[in-house]
């Protein structure tokens, strides 16, 4: 009896112990496909940040490049425009009495018209164009 309980136990143990050899060879091949996929994941993300990072520094680059074009094109238009009114030959008619300012004056008058009037600080184009139009001869 002794023997057969030992054997039957051995037979037990033995099984148990195929078992659990083979459930760890399930578990190991399960945990090794797990890693590939983390590896292939953290692959995955890493380009997508890289891609992500490009679009971002075009998406800026572009943004500043709209800005500079933004700015050359005010500038140009506002020297057009100047450039349009002497040659229509368009003063306003804006009399200082007897008094002549001096070119300090006329200057100090300018930046002040300009920081009202200029574009750039939202002011009106065309009044900005008028007082440039009515200083201009006293610069001269």
């Amino acid at each position: 009896m002794f023997r057969e309980n030992s054997m039957s136990d051995f037979r037990s143990n033995r099984s148990q112990s195929l078992l659990s050899d083979e459930e760890s060879l399930w578990e190991q091949q399960d945990l090794s496909e797990i890693q590939k996929t983390i590896r292939g994941l953290r692959r995955q993300l890493s380009k997508e940040q890289a891609r992500h990072a490009e679009i971002t520094r075009a998406y800026k680059l572009t943004v500043a490049n709209l800005v500079e074009a933004k700015r050359q094109n005010t500038l140009l238009t506002s020297e057009r425009n100047v450039w349009q009114a002497r040659a229509e030959g368009h003063r306003a008619n804006i009399t200082f009495g007897d008094i002549t300012p001096t070119p300090e004056e006329v200057n100090a008058i300018r930046k002040a018209m300009a920081r009202l009037y200029h574009p750039d600080s939202g002011g009106d184009v065309e009044r900005m164009k008028l007082w440039n139009a009515t200083l201009d001869p006293l610069d001269e």
